[in-house]
């Protein structure tokens, strides 16, 4: 039998209730993120889940991740809870890194994609054209990355990788400039992020999380089930 705390004040204690509360989110959502990328199995998954929804103090919460770490997760920290699964690929160093870089696409198609490293400040043009910027694989240099997405009667399309934090910001004239896909939290500001601005005219800007390999109906797929697991869990 669990030992009742003695003292302390309401107001703490309901602190503390809240705190438990807000971790077990972020553990199931860590739990569901490992599940949909086949880094558990349907019996782990299941196991840590239950433990999570029984858990009442964060040690207890702890060990639903456990181990987490060594399938490429971030191990749970002494007193917390990792936030997001962090991204595969290493970051570059700040000399690899070039202060700005152009893709342009007129009636034709441009992309960059695979075990690339973007510049600082990236300007993408889509004339009647598309474009595509794959940053799954991609190495950050540190800090913001900045992208300016500009298309007239095109497609620019913005690939990044679960856990990479983006801002978006932008506008369209009878297009769209849009983000799929919540943006985990914000980092410190020496961390990998990206920045999206810019402008779509009679056209299209889409920034979209892709796990690497991922096709677009795989990812529609993907978020279906995320949604559906998420509200079964919570109900």
């Amino acid at each position: 039998m669990r030992k009742r705390e003695s003292g302390g004040s309401p107001g703490a204690k309901s602190a503390k209730v809240l705190e438990v509360d807000e971790a077990r989110e972020r553990a199931i959502d860590l739990l569901s993120e490992c599940f949909a990328r086949d880094m558990l199995s349907v019996e782990d998954f299941e196991r840590r889940v239950a433990v999570a929804h029984a858990a009442g103090s964060m040690a207890e919460l702890g060990e639903a991740i456990e181990g987490l770490g060594s399938d490429g997760l971030t191990a749970p920290e002494k007193g917390g809870l990792p936030e997001q699964a962090p991204r595969g690929a290493p970051a570059a160093a700040f000399s690899e890194v070039r202060p700005t870089d152009r893709a342009v696409a007129v009636f034709g198609e441009t992309a960059r994609a695979g075990q690339w490293v973007p510049a600082r400040r990236n300007t993408v043009v889509a004339v009647m054209g598309s474009a595509t910027i794959d940053l799954r694989e991609a190495r950050l240099g540190p800090g913001p990355t900045n992208i300016t997405a500009v298309t007239v009667m095109g497609s620019i399309e913005i690939l990044v990788p679960p856990g990479l934090h983006v801002q978006c910001g932008g506008s369209a004239v009878f297009g769209t400039f849009e983000r799929r896909d919540s943006s985990p939290a914000p980092v410190a500001s020496h961390e990998s992020m990206v920045r999206v601005d810019g402008f779509s005219v009679f056209g299209a800007v889409e920034i979209e999380t892709r796990h690497v390999g991922e096709s677009r109906k795989e990812a529609k797929r993907r978020r279906r089930l995320e949604r559906k697991r998420r509200k079964r869990l919570r109900g």
